[in-house]
C-alpha cells in the first residue's frame, strides 16, 4: 500500500509552553472523484487547563478532526503542534509514542473488558506502553487504585464492569485514560450512551478534572453537553467557527 505523504513541513515559530493543541491552516482532502475536502484551513488553539467542546452535525468533519487531533490521521496541509511537538513529519512509531504519552482517549463505548475487574481494566492502559521514569510496572496496581479514587470509584475496586452503572463504567474508562498522566483528554461523544443522570455525573467529573488542571477536548453533537465547556467551537463543512459557551 502506497503511503500518503504528510503535509509539507515549514520552519515555524512553535507555540508557547501553555499551548497543548495548535492547528495552523490545517486541511484534509480525501482522494476521490470529486475530492472530498473534510477539513478546510482549520485554525485552533487549546490552552493548558482549558475545557473545549467541538459541536457539529453528522458529516461536518468531526470524525476527521478527531482522527487528526488523536494522531490517527495526518493533515494534507497546514501544521499540527501537540504539546510543543510539530507532528507533521513524525514517522509512524514516533506518532504512536507521542499519542500514547500525551493523549488519553474517552469514547462513547466504554471498551472495558467484561471479565476483568475495574482496577485491571485501568491497569491495561499501560500494557503496551513503555513505563515513564518513576512509574514502573510494579506500581501499576497502586496507581490504578489512586486513579479510580480520583474519579470517585475507590469503593468499586474488584468489581466487574457488568455490576456498574453506565456512568460508573464511563468513569472507569476515564480513569484508564488518566493513567498515563496525559497532556490532553480527548473525548468522542463521551455521554452518547448515558441517560441524563449519568451524563450529569460524567460532566461533573469533567468540571472537577478541569479544576485540577486537566485539558479536555470534547467532541459532541449534544448542545447541552457542549455548554458545560469553558469554550466551544462549531464545525460545519470542514470549517471551524467560534461560539460563546
Amino acid at each position: 500500500m502506497r503511503r500518503r505523504p504528510a503535509a509539507a513541513v515549514t520552519l515555524e515559530e512553535p507555540p508557547d509552553a501553555d499551548t497543548v493543541i495548535e492547528l495552523r491552516a490545517v486541511g484534509r482532502t480525501f482522494d476521490s472523484d470529486p475530492p472530498v475536502h473534510a477539513l478546510r484551513d482549520v485554525d485552533l488553539t487549546v490552552r493548558r487547563g482549558e475545557h473545549l467542546s467541538i459541536v457539529g452535525p453528522s458529516g461536518s468533519g468531526k470524525s476527521t478532526l478527531l482522527n487528526t487531533l488523536g494522531l490517527l490521521d495526518q493533515p494534507t496541509s497546514g501544521s499540527y503542534w501537540l504539546d510543543g511537538v510539530l507532528t507533521n513529519a513524525l514517522g509512524d512509531l514516533e506518532r504512536t509514542a507521542l499519542r500514547g504519552s500525551r493523549i488519553g482517549f474517552v469514547f462513547q463505548s466504554f471498551h472495558l473488558l467484561p471479565y476483568r475487574t475495574v482496577d485491571e481494566n485501568v491497569m491495561l492502559a499501560e500494557t503496551y506502553r513503555a513505563p515513564r521514569p518513576g512509574r514502573e510496572r510494579r506500581t501499576r496496581a497502586e496507581r490504578a487504585r489512586e486513579t479510580l479514587a480520583r474519579v470517585g470509584l475507590g469503593h468499586r475496586l474488584g468489581f466487574l464492569p457488568g455490576r456498574l452503572s453506565g456512568g460508573e463504567r464511563q468513569r472507569v474508562a476515564i480513569a484508564r485514560a488518566l493513567m498515563g498522566e496525559p497532556a490532553l483528554l480527548l473525548c468522542d461523544e463521551p455521554t452518547g450512551n448515558l441517560d441524563s443522570e449519568n451524563t450529569e455525573s460524567v460532566l461533573a467529573l469533567f468540571d472537577e478534572l478541569q479544576s485540577q488542571g486537566m485539558t479536555l477536548l470534547v467532541i459532541t453533537h449534544d448542545d447541552s453537553v457542549s455548554r458545560r465547556a469553558s469554550r466551544r467551537v462549531r464545525i460545519r463543512d470542514g470549517r471551524l467557527s467560534q461560539e460563546s459557551a
